[in-house]
């Protein structure tokens, strides 16, 4: 078997060559983050982190966590943590300081890509530790590079949460898998801590990753194969020191709140949890009373979290209604029934069916070294597989097993047999690219819609109108949740709802804004005085076979898109616009009838203006 040695310059060459192969696959993407000369966010979320960035690069002292901006009129806490956007701003202030450029989103985009050779370079700490051979390192490194879902995480103006999300769950796994390879120091023991202690200032969720080392730990402890006291009581000090860095400066948790959604106490209790359950680990024997007191001691922990756990179970299986229609929510087997099963291995590849097997010879393998370090990699596998067969979203949780337990097995028969090496790197090269033909071929070139969205060019011209209004007078808009982040990064409006579905309120505000639009002007203006513009956006227009349109909306159809759309023709030039109503702008559809695609009112205006030409498409 081979062992890590010194770090080979031939190493760092070959984490060069696939990190330019990874980025240069995030590359691709390019024409998704630019429209008519400026850089956009691609992906509904981006937008958001975009803005919440952007505002802190202007002003540093200016970052929130409460956005009083969204879910109008109340406003809401923020359920992303701070460390994920107040870290890119600050790497975009010195990006801007060193002169890369005067404009943040033209540095801001290029970030994902660039964080795509930080995730390779753990992905070759994580083979170099199991240990895998360099040709096969290779294999997996290119296999990373060029798969359509990193290239999603890893893509230009991708920078949503998640490409660090990966970053973390594979620091996790290199960092865990050196401490136990050498359980007696404690500086490895803090390193593995402090990743795990930080992560959720990436996202709330990423907790969840200390649960394989605990495993792992626990199954070793079975074995009576402890790690060290003073080693196991460095990674709880360091673990609670670390957590409690990153929930002290959260307004959640001054504002004294203890629950999942948010980065709160609830955080640092979990990570006293794992710190107690480690330090117990490493100090009791596992003998009857051993078991039994560690057993009684685990329940007592539970009893504070038990009713925040159905929370976090409904998020990660997707059970609320409004979760349902979202794509990224649905589990890939689902959507492979719905789309094809061509659909899932064009983002997965064929890998992906070959998930029941993976898993299997996980559990397998980590049985036969269950008294091994490598378990907690066989560990990490399996739960992150369960969690990517979950929901699409969770890719990046088990990305990494698609591959890697093969090549594991694969090296051991050429450790065996290293007369057989070079013919079963060969044909392991060859099964590669088969498996990975349909998203080479299909999904990793495909081109992607302006912004991730289909709709986002006929929507860009409202947005200019949107933010030229809320500039000369800022208020509350109405509008479908879809549009929510766009309008908060274009203007100063606020919004009733938006594309944050976690919290009950977030469920309540998407009710709230089906409700009013199916109001007549009269009964908004009765009902929602705080209201001042509203948009009126077909979710979707559709031509049917004889040549009518039909128009699909989130939720009910909306009252003034029954006046547009049903009660006079489309081919109108001009809709007509109901009492207490301002007609701002329209952006029409020619290729369509010339129909309204995306309409906003100024409620109980004065004196309306006269809308210009410039906000139609085409003209």
């Amino acid at each position: 078997m081979h062992t890590p040695r010194k770090l080979p310059w031939t190493l760092i060459a070959t984490w060069l060559l696939v990190s330019a192969v990874a980025m240069a696959a995030s590359c691709l993407t390019y024409p998704a983050a630019t429209l008519n000369g400026e850089y956009v966010p691609v992906g509904n979320d981006a937008f958001y982190h975009a803005r919440r960035i952007l505002d802190t690069v202007r002003d540093p002292s200016s970052f929130y966590e409460f956005d009083a901006h969204i879910h109008a009129p109340e406003g809401s806490l923020l359920t992303w943590p701070w460390g994920f956007d107040y870290a890119l701003a600050h790497i975009t202030r010195g990006a801007m300081a060193l002169g890369l450029s005067d404009d943040p989103m033209a540095i801001l985009v290029w970030i994902p890509v660039l964080a795509f050779a930080i995730n390779i370079g753990l992905l070759f700490a994580i083979t170099r530790q199991l240990p895998l051979s360099p040709a096969f390192t290779v294999l997996a490194g290119l296999a990373m590079a060029v798969a359509p879902t990193n290239q999603l995480l890893h893509g230009v103006g991708e920078f949503d949460h998640h490409f660090a999300e990966l970053s973390f769950i594979l620091a996790a796994l290199a960092a865990g898998l050196a401490w136990l390879r050498k359980p007696e120091s404690q500086l490895r023991a803090a390193l593995a801590a402090v990743v795990l202690g930080l992560a959720p200032a990436v996202q709330n969720g990423l907790f969840i990753i200390q649960l394989p080392l605990l495993a792992t730990l626990f199954v070793l402890w079975l074995q009576n194969r402890t790690v060290p006291a003073r080693s196991g009581l460095t990674f709880a000090l360091t673990l609670l020191l670390s957590t409690l860095a990153i929930v002290l400066p959260s307004e959640p948790a001054r504002l004294g709140r203890f629950e999942f959604y948010t980065l709160s106490w609830f955080h640092l209790y979990i990570a006293a949890c794992s710190a107690v359950t480690v330090t117990l680990l490493s100090r009791l024997q596992a003998t009857r009373n051993g078991i039994l007191m560690f057993a009684l001691i685990s329940v007592a922990l539970l009893i504070p979290i038990v009713t925040e756990l159905p929370i976090a179970q409904e998020f990660i299986t997707g059970t609320p209604t409004p979760l349902k229609l979202i794509t990224e929510m649905e589990p890939p087997l689902r959507a492979g029934l719905r789309n094809g099963m061509a659909y899932i291995a064009d983002y997965y590849s064929s890998l992906i069916f070959l998930v029941p097997l993976t898993m299997l010879l996980c559990a397998y393998k980590g049985f036969r070294e269950r008294s091994s370090p490598r378990l907690l990699f066989w560990v990490t596998s399996l739960m992150g597989l369960a969690l990517l067969v979950s929901q699409m979203r969770m890719h990046y949780f088990g990305g990494f097993a698609l591959l890697l337990p093969w090549l594991i097995v694969l090296q051991e028969f050429c450790d065996r047999a290293p007369q057989h090496f070079k013919k079963t790197v060969l044909l392991t090269a060859l099964a590669l690219v088969l498996l990975y033909y349909p998203p080479l071929r299909h999904q990793l070139v495909a081109p992607m819609s302006v912004a991730n969205d289909l709709s986002f060019r006929e929507t860009r011209p409202m947005l200019a109108t949107i933010a030229k209004a809320c500039a000369e007078d800022p208020g509350v808009i109405l509008a479908d949740s879809n549009i929510g982040h766009y309008i908060r990064f274009y203007s100063d409006c606020s919004v009733v709802a938006n594309n944050f579905l976690l919290t009950k309120q977030h469920f309540d505000k998407i009710d709230q804004m089906q409700h009013l639009f199916t109001l007549t002007p009269e009964q908004l203006m009765k009902e929602a005085p705080w209201v001042k513009y509203v948009l009126i956006r077909p979710g979707d227009i559709m031509e049917q076979a004889d040549g009518q349109l039909t128009f699909s909306f989130i939720g009910p159809t909306p009252y003034l898109a029954k006046l547009m759309y049903e009660e006079h023709s489309p081919a109108a030039q001009h809709s007509p616009v109901p009492d207490g109503l301002e007609l701002v702008g329209q952006v029409r559809l020619p290729g369509l009838y010339n129909v309204p695609y995306a309409t906003l009112y100024k409620v109980h205006a004065k004196q309306p203006p006269a809308v210009s030409s410039a906000n139609d498409v085409g003209e």
